[in-house]
């Protein structure tokens, strides 16, 4: 005769992993929420003008399928990104799509990585955590996130890598949350989500190695009981571990040339102070806030009991420790994995020389800094009170993100006299700010280019120098004279905003650009009696337009249009 047994009731902790069960409607529908809202507030900043970086992009992938590695290669990117782009280029858009601005089409890409990227955000953290008040506000802070707004609308690589970044994470936790960590689709899929972001962009691989490493370490740790076990899973880390050097090999060969060239970087790829360290990130709203309130609700708030509880049976004799509990052991190690790629970021940058030191060159963090919020909170979903516990941290931590990021600041009620003005709180009106409006400035230039008269032999000779602000300028004075260089550093008038055959463009070298295009302008070479000189640039002092005015007193400004300064002469003789 068979006997049956009842089955022991759950420990606490093996109550805190998911149990394998399907998706319930309401949990749909916080997820899809997640994904519409990121969506939808990103969607009014895609017909904004492309910035310098943006317009690089578009240029890559303006002509044919040859051109674009090499072209990507110039703006030391890697070539995936732009081929997958070229692509989706390609695709012959019905109405009304096909009659947007070609800047929402473009970016369109980036933007669905984002909400993609919210919506797997939402769905990991509840499938992995257990508690959809924690997804929930994982997911709306990654929605609500200035920085993962800007790169979400951003035609560059790095919306990629925050997906890539985020299924990592996600197979992460599937490896974490598992009694054995043995299932071979999850390391092959961690392994592949981390190679898909460094393809996009290879400083991906300061963020997310810590993790895949912390995990491998984790993974051994935890058979060095069973001979037998540890050594089957050292000789498959040893494989893993075989496969990225050749990987490594591979891109450091593609890098060797962006390498020599690291000292262009400098301006804006090392930090200037170790306060560098606490402005990457916000991280009192992600981890000090959150952990403080978990370490309080730990000490403080009883387990829950009664008939509304998941946990009648648990005492506090039976609960584990407060890190072994499995959501808050996984905040534990994806914020370690964040602050150890940013303190290895700064040390490469600052005492190795190697240029990184940017937020985009670490956005691979943003989704890590989100998770482990949710984590945190997911953590206490086993106390009382949990609901007002959870909403007081997703409140606290929200408000001091958003200060931090500077989506809401204070500033004085200048209605009210005296010197004793209340100081009030504002939102910024420009949540995705890109500040360089180079559509309207070409197409300033464009109105005046394009000829009148086409009858009229005495038309005049326009001729626009750019000064993009780029490292790969070379530090001269005046023309930049090589022509595969010049071709691409003038790429802002050849793409979608492009002035045609009816303007001559030149490049400027870094070097006091402003005197460059003085000397250009008064240069017999480019200066006849019925010529005109535009000057566009990025980076003019005050001092230096000052000087303009000086140096060339016909010279007009045309106007200033975000960090774009334009300006015009009609000849160098008058």
């Amino acid at each position: 005769m068979k006997r049956f047994s009842t089955p022991a009731p759950k420990t606490a902790e093996a109550r805190s992993l998911p149990e394998k069960r399907r998706t319930t409607a309401i949990e749909w529908v916080c997820v899809i929420a997640v994904f519409a809202l990121t969506f939808a507030f990103r969607w009014p900043f895609l017909a904004e003008s492309f910035w310098i970086d943006e317009l690089h992009t578009a240029w890559c992938v303006a002509d044919g399928w040859d051109e674009v590695a090499p072209r990507a290669k110039m703006g030391n990117q890697q070539p995936l990104y732009f081929w997958a782009l070229w692509i989706w280029q390609q695709i012959p858009w019905p109405e009304p799509f096909a009659s947007y601005p070609v800047e929402v089409l473009a970016r369109l890409t980036s933007l669905w990585c984002v909400s993609l990227s919210a919506a797997l955000i939402t769905w990991g953290s509840l499938r992995y955590h257990g508690s959809l008040l924690a997804a929930t506000i994982a997911g709306l802070f990654f929605a609500l996130d200035r920085n993962a707004a800007f790169f979400g609308t951003e035609l560059r690589p790095y919306a990629a890598v925050i997906l890539g970044s985020t299924a990592a994470i996600l197979f992460a936790a599937r490896i974490w949350t598992s009694a054995s960590r043995t299932r071979a689709r999850d390391w092959v899929g961690l392994h592949a989500s981390v190679l898909f972001a460094i393809l996009m962009h290879v400083t991906s691989l300061v963020t997310l190695a810590p993790l895949v490493i912390a995990l491998s370490v984790s993974d051994l740790v935890h058979a060095h009981g069973n001979p037998t076990e540890f050594k089957r899973r050292t000789i498959r880390h040893v494989l893993w571990l075989a496969g990225w050097m050749i990987v490594g090999l591979l891109i450091a060969n593609h890098q060797r040339e962006i390498w020599n060239h690291r000292d262009a970087w400098e301006a804006f790829g090392r930090p200037r102070s170790l306060f560098a360290l606490w402005s990457m990130w916000p991280w009192v709203g992600w981890t000090l806030i959150p952990f403080a309130f978990y370490l309080l609700g730990s000490a403080t708030l009883p387990f829950r009991t009664g008939s509304k509880s998941q946990s009648n049976d648990v005492s506090p004799a039976t609960a584990p420790p407060a890190f072994r509990v499995r959501p808050a052991s996984f905040a534990a190690l994806t914020l370690s994995a964040l602050m150890i790629s940013v303190i290895s970021g700064f040390f490469l940058a600052k005492f190795l020389g190697v240029p990184i030191w940017h937020r985009r060159y670490l956005i691979a963090g943003l989704p890590l800094g989100c998770i482990s919020l949710g984590a945190w909170i997911a953590a206490l979903n086993l106390r009382r009170h949990y609901e007002i516990l959870a909403a007081s941290i997703a409140f606290t931590s929200l408000f001091t993100v958003f200060f931090a990021q500077g989506s809401i600041y204070w500033t004085p009620e200048w209605s009210q006299p005296g010197p004793n003005r209340p100081w009030l709180p504002r939102v910024t009106s420009y949540w995705v700010h890109r500040g360089e409006d180079w559509r309207k400035a070409l197409r300033l230039i464009a109105a005046e280019t394009t000829p009148k008269d086409k009858e009229n032999t005495l038309q005049t000779e326009h001729h626009v120098w750019i000064d993009g602000y780029l490292i790969e300028q070379p530090p001269i004075v005046g023309e930049v004279k090589n022509a595969d260089l010049a071709n691409y550093l003038t790429f802002p008038a050849n793409g979608p905003y492009s002035l045609g055959s009816e303007a001559n463009l030149h490049a400027l070298g870094s070097q006091t650009p402003a005197e460059g295009w003085k000397n250009a302008v008064l240069s017999k070479s480019t200066n006849n009696a019925h010529s005109r000189h535009w000057f566009l640039t990025r980076s003019l002092s005050s001092t230096q337009r000052e000087e303009l005015q000086r140096w060339l007193p016909g010279t007009q400004h045309q106007g200033r249009l975000g960090h774009l300064y334009l300006f015009s002469t009609t000849n160098g003789r008058d």
